[in-house]
């Protein structure tokens, strides 16, 4: 049985994490801090409940991370970009993969880190981390009036870079920055054609003006997103990045500014686009960011989710399972349950289609995949019993349910399937 205990330093301030598991005493989660934190209000009351059944003990499902395998994808990225900065993207729960679990490893690790809302940004800092921190999405789209005040202010006091898209932002995180006595550090993101955001091509030359122009506002950054560096054709990455540099450079040049654009794909497939910075995202946690970039590097997927075996029965010749009755057994066959679905993020498209390991042998699934649990079939195995792990989700590529080949399967990205992964399921660092 694989060594599920949780790593030391990983997990010393999970109960500051709202998706982690709560602190433990000899294995023992403990509902009192949990309940402590959350009177204090630094665990939102609607993950508390969560916790507090957690203190039963045990878990269901474990998401095993592999601490080597991070190590292993960094070492890449950071070979590539040679004297350029790492941001490494952690937002969504570092991709499904536990912030709290790898925050201690990635910290030596990189230089920046990336998030995307306020509360994202608030939880690093929480859980002590005092890295430089990007927020990507506008800080002011959060909220309106006094809240969006009061976050603006936290954000600052918690030296959290912020995104500026827009003059109106600017004033109110310099009337911000005044407010707190604190100058705000801001990155200008620039559309530069992927139109999801960022200030227009013709409207971020006034921007850079306001934002230099600005005592209270400290201009440190820009930026810009590629729609299609993982594509075949780079062509079009190729006029973002011509469209951002030129950018830059009218609104005043490079001087005093860490200037980034390249994503996972980018920072794999296009050297010119690493600037000072990159912000490679799926690629730390060992996936390729397109089915055109597979193989290019030796990536190590990290994650490994197991299960446990719940219940077996043979069940007769002509007998149907599952909802809508999908599935009928040609002959009398053995059949065991494993507490997986897509609550926990096992993609409802995946039924009938997937496979899944016990005793080093990979099982069918059968029937659709329920909101908490799914049939695998045993007569390939017929002895197993109850309380054997099962492995849901392999580490190895190679698998027929590695997290590559259950993204083609449910005709999505291997992005969808990590960052699923729901609040039952434990995350523990191995390796």
């Amino acid at each position: 049985m694989a060594d599920h205990t949780p790593d030391s330093a990983a997990n010393a301030d999970m109960d500051l994490d709202p998706i982690a598991r709560s602190p433990q005493t000899d294995g023992m989660p403990m509902a009192d801090a949990i309940e402590a934190d959350a009177r204090r209000g630094s665990v939102p009351a609607d993950v508390l409940s969560v916790h507090s059944a957690a203190s039963l003990g045990g878990s269901y499902l474990t998401a095993e991370v592999s601490a080597s395998a991070i190590r292993h994808n960094m070492s890449l990225i950071r070979q590539a970009v040679g004297d350029a900065k790492i941001c490494s993207v952690v937002k969504a729960n570092c991709y499904g993969h536990g912030l709290a679990t790898l925050l201690r490893l990635l910290e030596g690790l990189t230089d920046f880190f990336g998030v995307a809302t306020p509360e994202e940004a608030i939880v690093l800092r929480q859980m002590g981390c005092l890295k430089p921190t990007l927020m990507f999405l506008p800080a002011c789209g959060w909220a309106t009036g006094r809240e969006l005040r009061q976050a603006l202010d936290r954000l600052i006091v918690e030296n959290v870079t912020l995104t500026l898209v827009h003059k109106d932002e600017l004033r109110a995180i310099a009337e911000a920055s005044r407010r707190v006595g604190a100058q705000a550090k801001v990155h200008i993101m620039v559309d530069s054609g992927m139109g999801r955001g960022g200030a227009p091509i013709d409207e971020s030359l006034d921007l850079f003006r306001a934002a230099r122009n600005e005592p209270s506002v400290a201009l440190t950054g820009a930026y810009t997103h590629f729609a299609t560096a993982d594509d075949c054709d780079l062509e079009f990455t190729r006029h973002q990045l011509s469209r951002f540099m030129d950018v830059v450079d009218l609104s005043g040049g490079r001087e005093g500014l860490t200037l980034h654009a390249a994503n996972s794909a980018a920072t794999i497939a296009m050297p010119e686009t690493h600037l000072d910075m990159v912000r490679p995202g799926i690629a730390i946690y060992g996936y390729p960011p397109g089915e055109q970039l597979s193989g290019r590097w030796d990536m190590k997927p990290a994650l490994r989710l197991m299960g446990q075996l719940m219940h077996t029965m043979v069940v007769p010749a002509g007998s149907r399972c599952g909802y809508g009755l999908t599935y009928t057994f040609e002959h009398d066959t053995p059949v065991g349950l494993v507490p997986v679905g897509y609550a926990d993020g096992y993609l409802r498209s995946l039924s009938d289609q997937t496979t899944m390991r016990i005793r080093g042998v990979d099982v069918p699934t059968r029937g659709r995949v329920s909101m908490d649990q799914i049939v695998i079939d045993l007569t390939d195995v017929p002895t197993a019993n109850v309380g054997e792990e099962v492995e849901i989700i392999s580490a190895n590529p190679d698998s027929p349910h590695s997290v590559e080949n259950l993204a083609k399967l449910a005709g999505t990205i291997p992005y969808e399937i990590t960052c699923r992964l729901g609040r039952r399921v434990r995350r523990v660092l191995v390796d």
